[in-house]
């Protein structure tokens, strides 16, 4: 067995307690420092309750000391691309979370800068990890529901009415680009990876919570390549039953022989021309979203390794990206906006200028 890759982790915010318990599940990789740049004695305790045994406030010091080989950026994005220029200039392969920056252009540039250096860069997406989506894609590219035509991915947290909501993450509030920017971003990667590319959206947004700065309800309609017609239908501040369930909604997808759905708590069935619904049965591991985040860091680390090519590289997840810039230009305009088929190249433009449609 080969030896343990040595990581250093920075933020200490509401989903690194997350991050790094998934880490302890994770083979071939350990977390060995704690990097966080407002608090200390957060910083402190998160490193404490994960069991790291070194945490501090300076990056470089940080990486002086504990010579790690890999660097896992969970803090906001306007952070990361300081961060990720920083350790890609040391030669440090960076897992970083989504989105990779506030803007595309900046996304582009980080992703050709890693690209440049020849050091890796994935977009810690983990989402498309979540095990319902994993089975969804299996039994779609199995043929279980003939060819798929129309998906509709229902988004129903619960957590954004009254006059504090997201209380997990209360910037949420204060954010002027919410939905899509912070969650619809997971759902636009998920559709690529069930559906391949995005070749045009339709979207609108509203402000439904007066004390939300951005736009907490979405309707896009995503055309893709391969799965036809896919609606994100995205609302903060509706009632949910479950107050962020782990599917966080329901997703339903409709073939030429079958529809297959998802509930929220992850269970799934299958309903065949002719048949009746019957539930299909497979494995949801334990932990946050069933595991995903101990899939997607995995796989990081298996890619370090050599043992898999990267699912959301940088320079893969800038489509993503543009994806989502779409539907803002396309509620901003109320039109159709179009996605350049070189949308993924460095360089390339962000839309396609003939938008209407």
């Amino acid at each position: 067995m080969g030896r343990t890759l040595r990581g250093l982790m920075v933020g200490a915010g509401y989903f690194a307690p997350i991050q790094l318990a998934a880490w302890r599940d994770v083979s071939g990789a350990e977390i060995v420092g704690l990097v966080g740049h407002r608090d200390p004695e957060r910083v402190a305790s998160v490193a404490h309750d994960a069991s790291v045994g070194w945490s501090g406030v300076d990056l470089e010091a940080a990486i002086e000391q504990l010579r790690p080989d890999f660097l896992d950026i969970c803090t906001p994005p306007a952070t990361h691309g300081d961060l990720v220029r920083r350790a890609v200039a040391r030669g440090l392969p960076v897992l970083c979370q989504k989105p990779l920056a506030p803007t595309v252009t900046e996304a582009a540039e980080l992703a050709e800068f890693a690209q440049r250096h020849r050091v890796p860069l994935v977009v810690n997406e983990n989402w498309r990890w979540q095990p319902w989506y994993r089975e969804a894609k299996r039994l779609i590219d199995d043929g279980a529901i003939g060819r798929p035509f129309h998906t509709t991915m229902r988004m129903r947290p619960g957590d954004g009415w009254g006059e504090h909501p997201y209380p997990d993450q209360p910037y949420f509030a204060t954010m002027p680009r919410l939905v899509l920017f912070e969650t619809g971003v997971h759902y636009v990667d998920t559709a690529r990876f069930l559906f391949g590319e995005i070749e045009q959206v339709q979207c609108v947004t509203a402000t439904v919570n007066p004390a939300v700065a951005g736009e907490d309800l979405v309707v896009a309609v995503l055309h893709t390549t391969r799965g036809g017609i896919v609606v994100y239908d995205a609302d903060r501040s509706a009632v949910a039953e479950t107050v962020r369930s782990p599917a966080y909604g329901t997703m339903s997808v409709e073939g030429t022989e079958g529809t297959l759905q998802v509930a929220d708590d992850g269970t799934m069935t299958l309903l065949r021309r002719g048949g009746r619904v019957v539930p299909h049965d497979y494995r949801i591991p334990p932990g946050w979203k069933g595991g995903c985040a101990v899939a997607a860091q995995q796989h990081f680390v298996d890619v370090l390794l050599g043992e898999a090519a990267a699912e959301t590289p940088a320079a893969e997840y800038v489509r993503t990206m543009r994806v989502v810039e779409a539907c803002y230009l396309s509620a901003g305009q109320a039109r159709a906006v179009r996605l350049r088929p070189d949308l993924g190249r460095a360089g390339a433009p962000d839309l396609a200028d003939e938008g209407l449609l």
